[in-house]
């Protein structure tokens, strides 16, 4: 039974992945099958007055989630709590990490005599340092940072949308975004926002042709994340699409700007080599947090097992049910955008996807989809002139929202 799952998710996924490969070659110029002409632009570039209306609406959502969550904290789950329970109500799973990061830095915060902690990437802990000089408490820094991060990460990704598509599907991208089932994250003390807005800035970069801005943009998601530096696959296939072939002298031009995320990486690697003296530490650290690469799968094929059989039957709700749902949904969305985008959004949705879900131990895949970006422009397109399904799909994901946020306020495996 496993060997057929093996080969027919496998296949699968490899026929997806090498139709999209194909279809950018032929974009290129290449004689190969499936050529197509890359979409252009059917949409406007808001201006500065709708970017500060999507920034503020934007905020003002992130503040109200907050206020309603710290209420709920201080009348209802901890009754007679200080005011600072709308602070530290935030404090769970990683979050609570990227407080003691930025208070104790990475040497000092160490478990066992271990620096175990080197796995979380460093750019949001280093911020929250930062900006707790101004607030005087770290997590109030953290969850300001995150307000702002999202506020301006939605202006990016509604000028994306608005440009490929108009803005109808720009307004129904940055919705589905926001009540995603997961989407309460952007506003916790996590990486969400930031690796939002630094994602969200390198694609509009990108797809605008602004290469050093792209570039310095995925040197920061880089550093916020290990997939910030998928944004150089990205540029290098809008760079060749829009070319219309494989123009040498103008790559080898733009590869110092197309490279620049890799300067994250290094500075990550860098970290690592300053707190133990090997730039690879984190991969030893990651064996404490049973993660690893593992073939999607053999992970899908335990997550299927979990779902259907898991001890605890709370979990299964909680964790494998929602990972093992999500897969097909995405991967679905995927294939019926394959044709109708340029192979900058449809190849790093691809990667993106299928990296998370090449994980030996996935606990997270919901909260890590929640910035595939690409994958809400492409909900946008289908519900296209289709009030009653934007209806329906904006419903099912606000009831997966508040039931994600339950269940992590009251101490869930939500994390």
């Amino acid at each position: 039974m496993k060997l057929i799952w093996t080969l027919a998710v496998t296949g699968a996924v490899a026929v997806l992945g090498l139709y999209l490969v194909l279809r950018w070659l032929a974009a290129a110029g290449l004689p190969v099958p499936m050529a197509a002409k890359a979409p252009g632009a059917k949409g406007c570039i808001p201006n500065r007055s709708e970017c500060v209306k999507v920034f503020t609406v934007a905020l003002v959502f992130r503040i109200l989630i907050f206020l309603l969550v710290g209420l709920i904290a201080c009348f209802v789950l901890y009754p007679g709590s200080s005011p600072d329970v709308f602070l530290w109500v935030w404090k769970r799973w990683d979050g609570q990490h990227y407080v003691n990061l930025a208070e104790l830095g990475y040497s000092g915060y160490v478990e066992d005599g271990k620096n175990l902690f080197l796995v979380f990437f460093p750019l949001y802990p280093w911020l929250m340092r930062v900006i707790s000089l101004i607030t005087g408490n770290t997590m109030a820094a953290g969850l300001l940072i995150s307000f702002v991060c999202y506020g301006e990460g939605c202006v990016f990704l509604y000028k994306l949308a608005a440009f490929e598509l108009g803005r109808g599907a720009a307004r129904r991208t940055v919705l589905f975004l926001s009540v995603y089932p997961y989407a309460f994250f952007f506003g916790g003390i996590m990486t969400e926002s930031l690796f939002l807005l630094t994602t969200a800035g390198g694609l509009w970069a990108i797809r605008r042709h602004r290469w050093w801005q792209a570039g310095l943009w995925g040197l920061l998601a880089a550093m916020t994340r290990m997939h910030g530096i998928l944004l150089i696959g990205a540029a290098g296939a809008e760079l060749v699409e829009h070319m219309g072939r494989f123009d040498w002298k103008t790559i080898a031009r733009r590869l110092p700007a197309l490279l620049l995320p890799a300067v994250g990486t290094l500075i990550y690697l860098a970290l690592n080599w300053s707190v133990t003296g090997n730039p690879f530490a984190f991969t030893i650290m990651q064996q404490h947090w049973s993660q690893g690469f593992c073939p999607i799968a053999d992970t899908l094929w335990y997550v299927l097992q979990n779902a259907l059989s898991y001890s605890n039957v709370l979990v299964r709700y909680q964790i494998w049910i929602p990972t093992i749902v999500l897969f097909p949904v995405f991967f679905a969305l995927l294939l019926w955008a394959r044709k109708k985008f340029r192979s900058m959004y449809t190849l790093y949705g691809f990667v993106y996807l299928v990296l998370n879900y090449s994980l030996s131990w996935l606990l997270s895949a919901g909260r890590y989809l929640s910035c595939a970006l690409p994958f809400f422009l492409f909900a946008a397109a289908l519900t296209e002139d289709r009030p009653k399904l934007t209806v329906g799909v904006a419903l099912v994901m606000g009831a997966g929202f508040l039931v994600n946020l339950t269940w992590f306020l009251t101490g869930g495996q939500i994390m």
